[in-house]
């Protein structure tokens, strides 16, 4: 995929986590699981998010860790790890740490054309 950030005029270029359906003979759930890439040529950032798939016996669901690196320096400058539906905590290369409850986060309605506006291929 291909986000624009047209107020900062950044491009990020990302992959897709594969999603993997569990327990479908009892109560069916999703998982998400393998690698996602991100980058920006323009600011020479990127990261890697790994999500990972619960072990058959114990473990977490949902558990992510993810690593942002300035390419040009190639310097770590913050690392994250948790849950992508729960808390995470990100340590940056200063070595401040910063954690979110995304629980907590207030939900932001999304912001779309008109259908009238949209595109034959577009959809909500």
């Amino acid at each position: 995929g291909v986000l624009y950030l047209l107020e900062h005029e950044e491009e990020y270029v990302f992959t897709l986590p594969s999603a993997y359906a569990r327990s479908i003979l009892t109560v069916p759930w999703v998982e998400l699981g393998g690698k996602v890439t991100i980058s920006c040529a323009r600011t020479g950032y990127s990261a890697t998010v790994t999500f990972h798939t619960k072990p058959f016996y114990g473990g977490k669901v949902h558990r992510v860790t993810a690593e942002v690196k300035h390419n040009p320096t190639n310097t770590i400058v913050c690392k994250a790890q948790g849950e992508w539906n729960g808390t995470l905590e990100f340590t940056y290369s200063n070595g401040e740490t910063k954690v979110i409850d995304t629980n907590k986060l207030p939900v932001i309605r999304k912001k779309i054309r008109p259908i009238a506006k949209q595109g034959p291929l577009e959809s909500r």
